[in-house]
Protein backbone atom coordinates (compact mmCIF):
# COMPACT_ATOMS: atom_id res chain seq x y z
CA UNK A 1 0.00 0.00 0.00
CA UNK A 2 1.30 3.40 -0.87
CA UNK A 3 1.77 5.89 1.87
CA UNK A 4 0.23 9.35 1.62
CA UNK A 5 2.34 12.35 2.41
CA UNK A 6 1.16 15.09 4.65
CA UNK A 7 1.06 17.49 1.71
CA UNK A 8 -1.09 15.12 -0.34
CA UNK A 9 -3.34 14.59 2.65
CA UNK A 10 -3.78 18.37 3.03
CA UNK A 11 -4.50 18.72 -0.69
CA UNK A 12 -7.14 15.99 -0.55
CA UNK A 13 -8.57 17.56 2.59
CA UNK A 14 -8.80 20.97 0.85
CA UNK A 15 -10.37 19.36 -2.21
CA UNK A 16 -12.94 17.56 -0.07
CA UNK A 17 -13.71 20.74 1.83
CA UNK A 18 -14.02 22.62 -1.41
CA UNK A 19 -16.30 19.91 -2.83
CA UNK A 20 -18.45 20.02 0.33
CA UNK A 21 -18.79 23.80 0.09
CA UNK A 22 -19.67 23.49 -3.59
CA UNK A 23 -22.29 20.81 -2.78
CA UNK A 24 -23.79 23.01 -0.02
CA UNK A 25 -23.87 25.96 -2.40
CA UNK A 26 -25.48 23.81 -5.08
CA UNK A 27 -28.05 22.56 -2.55
CA UNK A 28 -28.88 26.14 -1.57
CA UNK A 29 -29.25 26.97 -5.26
CA UNK A 30 -31.54 23.99 -5.77
CA UNK A 31 -33.59 25.03 -2.72
CA UNK A 32 -33.90 28.57 -4.09
CA UNK A 33 -34.98 27.18 -7.45
CA UNK A 34 -37.54 24.93 -5.76
CA UNK A 35 -38.92 27.91 -3.82
CA UNK A 36 -39.03 29.98 -7.00
CA UNK A 37 -40.79 27.11 -8.77
CA UNK A 38 -43.34 26.82 -5.93
CA UNK A 39 -43.94 30.58 -6.09
CA UNK A 40 -44.31 30.39 -9.85
CA UNK A 41 -46.74 27.49 -9.53
CA UNK A 42 -48.75 29.41 -6.95
CA UNK A 43 -48.86 32.45 -9.26
CA UNK A 44 -49.95 30.23 -12.15
CA UNK A 45 -52.72 28.79 -9.96
CA UNK A 46 -53.84 32.29 -8.98
CA UNK A 47 -53.80 33.38 -12.62
CA UNK A 48 -55.82 30.31 -13.62
CA UNK A 49 -58.35 31.06 -10.89
CA UNK A 50 -58.49 34.68 -11.98
CA UNK A 51 -58.98 33.55 -15.59
CA UNK A 52 -61.86 31.28 -14.55
CA UNK A 53 -63.50 34.16 -12.68
CA UNK A 54 -62.99 36.45 -15.67
CA UNK A 55 -64.51 33.83 -17.97
CA UNK A 56 -67.51 33.48 -15.66
CA UNK A 57 -67.97 37.26 -15.58
CA UNK A 58 -67.69 37.44 -19.36
CA UNK A 59 -70.29 34.70 -19.74
CA UNK A 60 -72.62 36.54 -17.35
CA UNK A 61 -72.07 39.80 -19.24
CA UNK A 62 -72.69 38.08 -22.57
CA UNK A 63 -75.95 36.60 -21.24
CA UNK A 64 -76.95 39.98 -19.85
CA UNK A 65 -76.09 41.67 -23.16
CA UNK A 66 -78.16 39.10 -25.06
CA UNK A 67 -81.11 39.63 -22.71
CA UNK A 68 -80.77 43.40 -23.11
CA UNK A 69 -80.62 43.03 -26.90
CA UNK A 70 -83.78 40.92 -26.87
CA UNK A 71 -85.55 43.47 -24.69
CA UNK A 72 -84.38 46.28 -26.96
CA UNK A 73 -85.61 44.44 -30.05
CA UNK A 74 -88.95 43.86 -28.33
CA UNK A 75 -89.14 47.54 -27.36
CA UNK A 76 -88.35 48.64 -30.93
CA UNK A 77 -90.92 46.25 -32.36
CA UNK A 78 -93.61 47.45 -29.93
CA UNK A 79 -92.72 51.09 -30.60
CA UNK A 80 -92.99 50.54 -34.35
CA UNK A 81 -96.34 48.82 -33.89
CA UNK A 82 -97.64 51.70 -31.77
CA UNK A 83 -96.32 54.33 -34.19
CA UNK A 84 -97.92 52.53 -37.12
CA UNK A 85 -101.22 52.41 -35.23
CA UNK A 86 -100.97 56.10 -34.39
CA UNK A 87 -100.15 56.96 -38.01
CA UNK A 88 -103.24 55.05 -39.16
CA UNK A 89 -105.41 56.84 -36.59
CA UNK A 90 -103.93 60.19 -37.62
CA UNK A 91 -104.69 59.45 -41.28
CA UNK A 92 -108.29 58.55 -40.33
CA UNK A 93 -108.61 61.76 -38.29
CA UNK A 94 -107.29 63.81 -41.21
CA UNK A 95 -109.93 62.26 -43.48
CA UNK A 96 -112.62 63.01 -40.87
CA UNK A 97 -111.31 66.58 -40.46
CA UNK A 98 -111.41 67.11 -44.25
CA UNK A 99 -115.00 65.79 -44.36
CA UNK A 100 -116.00 68.05 -41.47
CA UNK A 101 -114.34 71.00 -43.18
CA UNK A 102 -116.35 70.20 -46.32
CA UNK A 103 -119.58 69.89 -44.29
CA UNK A 104 -118.82 73.17 -42.51
CA UNK A 105 -118.14 74.90 -45.82
CA UNK A 106 -121.39 73.52 -47.22
CA UNK A 107 -123.36 74.62 -44.15
CA UNK A 108 -121.71 78.04 -44.21
CA UNK A 109 -122.64 78.51 -47.89
CA UNK A 110 -126.15 77.27 -47.23
CA UNK A 111 -126.47 79.60 -44.26
CA UNK A 112 -125.11 82.49 -46.31
CA UNK A 113 -127.63 81.74 -49.08
CA UNK A 114 -130.42 81.47 -46.55
CA UNK A 115 -129.52 84.79 -44.94
CA UNK A 116 -129.05 86.44 -48.29
CA UNK A 117 -132.52 85.36 -49.44
CA UNK A 118 -134.29 86.49 -46.24
CA UNK A 119 -132.81 90.00 -46.29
Amino acid sequence: MASVTREEFETVKELLGSAARYAESANRGVERLQMAQENTQMQISLLAQSQRLTDQRLEALAAQAQKTEQRLESFISETQRLLTGQAERLAQLEVIADRLAGVLAYLTRKDDQGQGGSN
